[in-house]
């Protein structure tokens, strides 16, 4: 297969921008959004453990099934819509790029009682980070020289690429742990099997170079730094002929474990002396903390990843770009980076890259007639940074969801601030077993003109009893 036009500029700008130009190719395939506006929920059904493994025993139904849903998140500084065309801020600042996406293909719930509930599903997952320390870039960059001369006042360039996508099936248990008059208790978990199905890296790292001038020429050498990259090794043996199924493909990767806890603790109205009245849904407040995502994704690296170290003498960009052009695989890259810095190192044989770890915080309260407002924090555990350590992260920091909520109908305006500094207001609606949302209202409004290009959508397909007769007066004695 030949290289495009578009490929030879990303593998040019590999060894002083991949995060800015990678960018584009990741921003393409995402949709955007993420499962906020049920959290906290007694309707989330199966997907409330994405949340909390505590809240599946909390869910109003005594079965359900989310036949489908897909979210995803999107959040770039480094993008601007204007006119329905794409640009890119200029300016020197660090840029950057992240992105998740979750396909849930089945996920089921069943309480045979109203004190313990069993969840299980089948989620594909991915995360992509890409950041860069801060660097000028401009619409119409076209040669490695054009993107030296704009950063020749940067005093190195340094940037990441992490990307992991797995699929993971989960296997959800919560019980009832105490209960009185006024409280209950629940707890839960969610043992996770991660199956590794794609994942890349890269890194520049420290690359400094001077400019010197020669009558009307301009050249920039490089001086120091270093680079690397990689990817699972079943790309490999995918074009190699030794998996050409999607089945094989998935075979080829490794298998992990993984865990997710938590708590709920649900208060009831203080007027209320029968356990006649306490349910999944007369809650005067919700409270839920949970650890998500504990553990790894393992991948077996290709035999092309490499790092590189130090800077041989006299790389100029022109003999750069001439042993940069014309690149069509891995291997061709590989070595026409060994030709460039002083050692090549190949990576180890395996390589993991940490989930998205991290503390939730959950607090919904009912208000009246179907009514309920939901605060959430998300703490995440480390950062996603990724020049020595592989790892990604979630983007959400804290969320204040009001809405309007029954079995069949519902409204919901999530007000998020991220991680990144972003202030975004969504709405989502639930029409019988169908729910759908957009994470930036702006999308809808004014999506032609928007100063970055963060937002999106999400969609769920769930069924469940039609009728809440049976949780409303259910009976739950003291034992």
């Amino acid at each position: 297969m030949q290289a495009t036009p578009k490929q030879h500029l990303f593998i040019h700008a590999f060894l002083v921008a991949v995060v800015t130009l990678g960018s584009v190719c990741f921003g393409s395939s995402l949709f955007a959004q993420s499962y906020k506006p049920t959290y906290g929920s007694a309707f989330a059904g199966s997907t409330s453990i994405f949340n909390n493994p505590a809240s599946s025993v909390n869910q109003s139904f005594k079965w359900e099934a989310t036949i489908f849903s897909a979210q995803a998140n999107i959040n770039s500084n480094a993008f601007y819509i204007q006119n329905d065309s794409i640009g890119i801020h200029e300016g020197m600042f660090s840029k950057y790029f992240h992105g998740n996406v979750d396909l849930n293909l089945l996920n089921l719930l069943y309480k045979p009682n109203n004190k313990q509930a069993f969840s299980v599903g089948i989620r594909a997952r991915t995360f992509n980070h890409i950041k860069t320390e801060p660097l000028v870039a401009v619409n119409g960059i076209e040669s490695m020289h054009d993107f030296f001369k704009l950063n020749r006042q940067t005093p190195y360039l340094e940037a990441f690429v992490t990307h992991s996508g797995w699929l993971e099936g989960n296997f959800n248990y919560s019980q009832e742990i105490f209960r009185n008059q006024k409280s209950t208790l629940t707890a839960g978990l969610t043992l996770q099997i991660n199956k590794s199905i794609s994942a890349a890296y890269a890194t520049v790292n420290k690359l400094s170079y001077l400019e010197s001038t020669n009558g009307i020429d301009t050249l920039y050498t490089l001086t120091a730094g270093g680079s690397s990259f990689g990817y699972s090794s079943n790309y490999d043996e995918t074009v190699a002929g030794t998996a050409n199924t999607g089945s094989d493909f998935i075979k080829k990767g490794k298998t992990n474990m993984g865990l997710s806890i938590g708590a709920e603790y649900l208060l009831y109205n203080t007027e209320a002396h029968s356990f006649q009245t306490n349910h999944a849904l007369n809650y005067a407040l919700k409270i839920g903390v949970s650890i998500m995502d504990i553990g790894g994704v393992s991948y077996k690296n290709s035999v092309t990843s490499s790092v590189f170290n130090g800077v041989r003498l006299n790389m100029n960009d022109p003999l750069i770009s001439r042993k940069t052009t014309g690149i069509q695989n891995s291997d061709q890259l590989r070595d026409s980076l060994a030709t460039i810095f002083a050692t090549t190192t190949q990576m180890p044989e395996t390589f993991t890259i940490t989930k998205p770890t991290r503390l939730n915080i959950n607090i919904d309260k009912p208000l009246g007639n179907d009514f309920y407002i939901n605060a959430d924090l998300t703490v995440n555990m480390h950062a996603s940074a990724g020049l020595t350590k592989r790892r990604v992260r979630d983007l959400n920091l804290i969320t204040v969801t009001p809405r309007y909520e029954t079995l069949h109908f519902g409204v919901y305006l999530p007000l998020q601030y991220n991680t990144q500094g972003q202030l975004m207001l969504g709405g989502a609606i639930k029409l019988g077993p169908l729910t759908v949302g957009i994470h930036r209202l702006r999308w809808l409004t004014n999506s032609s003109n928007m100063s970055n290009a963060s937002g999106g959508g999400y969609v769920m397909l769930s069924v469940h009893p039609l009728s809440l007769k049976k949780i409303k007066t259910i009976i739950d004695c003291p034992e």
